[in-house]
């Protein structure tokens, strides 16, 4: 155990920290799960998404700067609109070499008191399905579970500055984002549920 836990944690979640994340805030969806987690004394949250599909441009050739170069067209937590993404295609600068539809699942990472107390919740989120989860430990005795899924979507759509697919498969590659989507926020539900049991036994 970290004797610096309690501080940390007070560091974090301090009102007047400036949230990093390009949102700001917390994702609608996941406010009432990070608040049970906040409120127990052996945790916090340090980051998360509830689940998002994004079109972003960014370069067809990797290198250390692309991540910072991607530019966000739209973004959404909930269901996309296939009629707003077909509007962000068709109004997009011609000088953009690639752009991509990406689904990416919920994400969430907690800071724990103890190793005992990440493999209450890791064991949580590996029974409702989180399979790529995991802990990391810090050199200075920070224990982070990061619990992840595998319900992920990244599909080039506009390679070399050409739209290379047609409004059809536009259409079903936002249908299968949607139903990602779906199955990502009753995989949420089933998580909060359990977690809520949890600290109702253990408190």
């Amino acid at each position: 155990m970290s004797k610096h836990f309690d501080q940390w944690k007070h560091d974090a979640l301090a009102m007047d920290k400036e949230d990093l994340s390009r949102k700001h805030s917390i994702d609608d969806y996941i406010v009432n799960l990070i608040n049970q987690i906040n409120n127990h004394p052996d945790y916090y949250t340090s980051s998360s998404c509830s689940g998002r599909t994004i079109v972003f441009t960014t370069s067809a050739i990797v290198t250390s700067s692309t991540k910072s170069d991607c530019q966000w067209l739209y973004v959404t937590h909930e269901q996309a609109d296939l009629n707003t993404i077909l509007e962000c295609l068709e109004q997009r600068s011609k000088d953009i070499d690639m752009i991509s539809i990406k689904f990416e699942a919920f994400i969430l990472h907690i800071i724990c008191r103890t190793l005992e107390c990440a493999k209450v919740l890791l064991n949580i989120a590996l029974e409702c399905g989180y399979r790529n989860s995991g802990l990391v430990m810090s050199n200075q005795g920070k224990i982070t579970l990061a619990i992840r899924s595998t319900h992920a979507l990244e599909v080039p759509i506009v390679i070399d500055g050409c739209l290379c697919v047609d409004q059809n498969y536009i259409t079903k590659i936002v249908a299968i984002a949607n139903e990602k989507m779906t199955a990502n926020m009753a995989k949420i539900d089933k998580f909060s549920l359990c977690v809520a049991k949890k600290f109702t036994i253990t408190t």
